[in-house]
């Protein structure tokens, strides 16, 4: 069966959502691989991903590589035990474990595939990105900025007419990404964007419990994640109450969110990644916000779901649907290309480093289990 593939890197998760075409039309994008974004690669220049890449990091720690996209760009490449990697290269290999993890169990190849970047990459990292990829074996690989991406994934249920101006704020592992588009004839346009570190909140929460936590040391992380994630439903866990949780990280929320408050003339503002899933950042985002505030429904896969929309042929892409939000007038027509390559190439040095050749795109076969891990 016919089917394109979104990918979307962050700095603690890899996530891949597929469009598959079972007859004319092709259907809903579905969420097919979740794994750690740690990256390990072996003395043979093999790669493992996720969980294996992290036992595997056990004996060998000085092969792991962690944020390699947000160093996409920079001169200095990554030690990897004795060998030099360009950033770029251990993005694109992944992007390469990605997808023969995923045709491994579609059966076959992804027609097309897009894969999301920070919003504030130039043509310079989009362009060392894509040469990546074309040596990774895929030469028409889409890129899209993640809260664009995000917002494709929101047109799935909404429509956003041309013109409309739209806030997203994107809580990742590590960074929020924070962007206002507007809508055009057929894609958005980013007018404006911002990266701030993300929230601490599990370190503050690991710091507020650990005098109550009564298991083993090595084990309050993982419970202070269970902790946050079930306090999104319950009022109550073992360890704190939603109230005491939303006290703890009020300042921090806020924080995050001041960007986008800072945008004018905005329709909608959509929350998305892992943390948007938190009832109190949508509550702080209503206060702070003049418009409607909306949270995806599967708010840590938006970005990869959206990549898989816009990988599909746009001559088959089908039509919007209902209203979301009045269309608003009053900026001008923007070039995609003048709003991407605003950022200009930074001088590179004459320096020779070696080997700096991609790892092997092919993998050592993990277990099937790796391609679902847990998401935070």
């Amino acid at each position: 069966m016919r089917y394109v593939l979104g990918v979307d890197i962050g700095g603690t998760r890899v996530k891949a959502a597929v469009c598959r075409r079972p007859e004319e039309l092709w259907a809903d994008p579905e969420v097919v691989l979740r794994a750690e974004s740690a990256l390990h690669v072996a003395a043979d220049a093999t790669v493992l991903v996720g969980t294996d890449a992290r036992r595997a990091a056990l004996a060998e720690p000085e092969r792991l590589a962690r944020g390699y996209v947000r160093r996409v760009g920079d001169d200095v490449p990554l030690l990897l035990g004795d060998e030099l990697y360009r950033p770029e290269s251990l993005t694109a290999v992944v992007v390469g474990w990605v997808a023969d993890q995923v045709a491994e169990a579609e059966g076959s190849e992804a027609d097309r595939v897009a894969v999301t970047h920070p919003p504030g990459w130039g043509a310079y990292r989009r362009n060392l990105l894509r040469e990546a990829l074309s040596a990774a074996g895929f030469p028409s690989a889409v890129l899209l900025p993640g809260p664009v991406a995000a917002a494709e994934s929101h047109l799935m249920r909404e429509r956003v007419e041309p013109g409309t101006v739209l806030g997203v704020a994107r809580f990742g592992g590590e960074y929020v990404d924070t962007a206002l588009l507007r809508r055009g004839a057929a894609t958005f346009e980013t007018i404006a964007h911002d990266e701030q570190a993300a929230p601490a909140i599990d370190d503050v929460l690991s710091e507020r419990v650990q005098e109550r936590f009564t298991g083993r040391p090595a084990e309050l992380r993982a419970a202070c994640l269970q902790a946050k994630e079930l306090l999104s439903t319950n009022t109550e866990v073992d360890l704190l109450t939603r109230a005491e949780f939303e006290q703890l990280i009020r300042p921090l929320i806020t924080i995050a969110l001041a960007p986008l408050s800072r945008y004018e003339q905005l329709s909608a503002a959509l929350l998305v990644g892992g943390t948007a899933r938190i009832p109190l950042v949508k509550a702080l985002a209503e206060e702070a916000l003049s418009c409607r505030v909306v949270v995806d429904s599967d708010p840590g896969t938006a970005a990869c779901r959206g990549a898989a929309l816009a990988a599909r042929p746009p001559a088959e892409a089908p039509l919007e649907s209902t209203t979301l939000v009045p269309r608003i007038t009053g900026y001008p027509e923007l070039d995609p290309d003048e709003v991407y390559d605003s950022e200009p190439a930074p001088p590179r040095p004459p320096v020779v480093v070696t080997p700096l050749e991609p790892p092997k795109r092919r993998f050592v076969p993990s277990r099937r289990g790796s391609r679902n891990e847990d998401d935070e």
